[in-house]
């Protein structure tokens, strides 16, 4: 049986309804934390809380809210209906595979409202409740492609390497209420975009990963929780991509 140290504490988790973000809110579900998943559509939302574990004899309450993480007006709605966050995970992700000359304008926007806007919203909707708190975690899931940069994703990369500015920023305004901020980079991750990838560029990405492999979402999961544990790390970029970075 897990640890139960995530007992009362509410988290807030991002693209949770399905991949990473799932993945992660499962996790802490098993330590004992009470889960809000948020995403676009209602049906895998519904699908996804339903699946999160409960712990016998606790009384966890999981919930849901559907909306667009881009939009400011729905961050104004989401800490009215969950007031009390005290862990912010900004799972959610657009991914990208075009070039950029070929990229419309109203995907370049969807791209960095979610990768980047949506920390940035999220993390300005709930940071004031945990200052008066005095405590907080906020962990953004960014890519391995922040730091190496790819063919077809120039907007992709360049909205994920913006939370790296953002939480180094970040850490110098709050660190003083006791809240920390950090970011996970994941490298292909076996979730629905890498099993939507052609053989010819499944095979080019792990001849890319040192590992050979692609990883698993409970591999990015068990950072986060590690993130959300440990008291003395804040502004970092957590690495976990098979050695991606290092062999691309």
């Amino acid at each position: 049986m897990p640890m139960l140290d995530l007992i009362g504490r509410s988290c807030l988790i991002t693209g949770g309804s399905k991949g990473i973000g799932l993945a992660i809110a499962t996790r802490f579900a098993s330590a004992g934390a009470n889960c809000t998943l948020v995403a676009r559509n209602l049906d895998p939302l519904r699908d996804a809380v339903s699946k999160l574990p409960r712990i016998k004899d606790l009384k966890q309450t999981h919930d849901i809210l559907s909306g667009d993480v881009g939009d400011l007006k729905f961050w104004e709605h989401a800490v009215e209906a969950k007031p009390d966050i005290s862990v912010l995970v900004n799972a959610a992700g657009q991914p990208q595979v075009s070039t950029l000359f070929s990229t419309k304008q109203g995907d370049i926007e969807r791209l960095v409202g979610v990768n980047l806007l949506g920390a940035i919203y999220g993390t300005k909707a709930y940071v004031k409740g945990m200052m008066r708190a005095r405590e907080g975690c906020i962990i953004n899931i960014s890519s391995a492609l922040a730091a190496t940069g790819g063919r077809g994703s120039a907007v992709y990369a360049a909205s994920k390497s913006g939370l790296d500015g953002f939480a180094k920023s970040m850490v110098k305004e709050v660190s003083r209420f006791n809240i920390r901020i950090n970011n996970i980079l994941p490298g292909y991750i076996e979730t629905d975009m890498t099993a939507a990838m052609s053989a010819a560029a499944r095979k080019e990405a792990l001849s890319k990963t040192p590992l050979g492999t692609f990883g698993d979402v409970n591999q990015v999961a068990d950072a986060a929780y590690f993130l959300a544990m440990n008291k003395y790390i804040t502004g970092t970029n957590l690495v976990i991509d098979g050695g991606y970075s290092v062999g691309h």
